[in-house]
């Protein structure tokens, strides 16, 4: 992969997520401002009651029997103790409830006297004493007043007459400021993601780069060594064909070409004898320098791949098969992928004669995009295709050689094949491989 493209998926990995812990940490700071916000508005709610409301709390305020100035005098200081609250909270409506449901005071005078259901949590507090806040629902009627303001926060607290009989303080604050507070709370937290992020890449950039580096020299080492192994490997095996080429091969092309003189000399059942020896051994003579070819392909970074290749089918041609070779003159690609696809072929080959009873062989090479397409057809009796890969299980050498092949480069193995129409091999190998064998 070339080190561009690595460290582009490097940064965007890191950007994605960036992304993902600040989108997360969106909603944490969303639910945690939420949170705070509550605790902030019951605090205050509490803090209030004790120390404004209550003081100004009077008898009067729940008496519907106490004089009618006496309950003036206690609305006129519970009025001023609510006003004092707003002021220093910014609180939207202030509500005085007692135990009843009825509304005894709030500075919407429309609904002073007028009785509601107190919910649950609002017969709770009276009872317990406790401080609690929650989004007012707007659609209840004790909150019609309210409507057109937004949202608010509603927050009660129970407050006590000298007499000591509960009452219930509600008190509405605007939800902007909750919004406020999740805003200041996510924009904090996505600078401090992304701020993270960034010095992360700073950080990793220069180790990736210096990673990308050695793995391409490393790369280049192996290219390398790969060349020396393929060229010592080239050698041994000439030396080889060059001593079977003047040894075995010669005395046994000597001895056929002897017999065969002897033949002609002799008459009856021994000339029979001697040709038939000489036929068997120019045979044998054959045979040999087929594989010697083997022995000794053309090497494919040095003599080109379509004589590389055109050796490869020696064995189709020394069995009588007619054998077409469709290779570009010159193909750019790594030794390893030349080296791949001549192996290839020679096995594919070889499978065609052992048991494909073909009368034409085709080899051809492409080169498209980054991959080399190799592709032998014969127009043998083909097989079923699940029988004999099945038989790879069983030690059926030819498919197992061919698939190891196209492991070994990375590359893909297909099959195209039925009885009564010829197979297909066909290798994907990518032209960079530099696989050793």
């Amino acid at each position: 992969m070339p080190w561009r493209r690595v460290l582009v998926g490097v940064v965007l990995a890191a950007l994605l997520g960036g992304a993902a812990v600040a989108t997360a940490g969106t909603l944490v700071s969303q639910r945690t401002a939420e949170r705070f916000a509550v605790e902030d508005a019951t605090d205050d709610t509490a803090a209030v009651a004790r120390s404004v409301v209550e003081p100004a709390l009077r008898d009067a305020v729940a008496d519907r029997a106490a004089p009618a100035a006496d309950r003036r005098e206690a609305a006129d200081r519970l009025d001023r103790a609510a006003h004092s609250v707003a002021a220093a909270t910014g609180a939207v409506r202030v509500k005085l409830w007692a135990a009843d449901g009825r509304v005894l005071w709030s500075d919407e005078p429309r609904l002073v006297g007028q009785r509601f259901a107190l919910s649950a949590d609002d017969l709770e507090a009276l009872e317990t004493d406790r401080s609690d806040a929650e989004v007012s629902d707007l659609s209840a009627p004790e909150n019609r007043y309210e409507r057109g303001r937004g949202p608010l926060l509603e927050a009660y607290q129970a407050v006590h007459l000298p007499s000591g009989a509960p009452l219930l303080l509600e008190v509405y604050y605007p939800y902007d400021a909750v919004l406020a507070s999740a805003a200041s709370l996510r924009s904090a937290f996505a600078a401090l993601a992304f701020g993270t992020v960034a010095v992360g890449i700073a950080l990793l950039l220069p180790v990736v780069l210096w990673l990308l580096l050695r793995v391409r020299s490393g790369q280049r080492e192996r290219e390398r060594l790969l060349v020396r192994a393929l060229d010592a490997e080239t050698a041994e095996r000439r030396r080889l064909a060059a001593d079977l080429h003047d040894g075995a091969v010669q005395d046994i092309a000597g001895l056929a070409l002897t017999l065969g003189a002897a033949a002609r000399g002799t008459s009856g059942s021994a000339a029979a004898v001697l040709d038939d020896s000489a036929t068997t051994l120019r045979f044998a003579v054959s045979a040999l320098r087929s594989t010697m070819s083997a022995v000794q392909p053309a090497a494919p970074d040095r003599e080109g791949l379509a004589a590389a290749v055109d050796d490869a089918t020696a064995r189709g041609r020394a069995a009588g098969l007619e054998t077409v070779v469709d290779v570009p003159a010159s193909v750019p690609a790594a030794p390893g992928a030349l080296l791949a696809t001549v192996r290839f072929v020679r096995e594919a080959v070889a499978n065609t004669v052992r048991h494909a009873q073909a009368a034409r062989v085709t080899v051809s090479v492409r080169h498209v995009d980054d991959d080399l397409v190799v592709r032998v057809t014969d127009d043998g009796v083909g097989f079923d295709a699940a029988v004999v890969l099945a038989a790879r299980r069983r030690g059926h050498l030819g498919t197992t050689l061919l698939r190891q092949i196209a492991e070994d480069t990375g590359g893909d193995l297909l099959l195209r094949t039925a009885p009564g129409t010829g197979t297909t091999w066909e290798l994907v190998v990518p032209v960079g491989t530099a696989t050793t064998w």
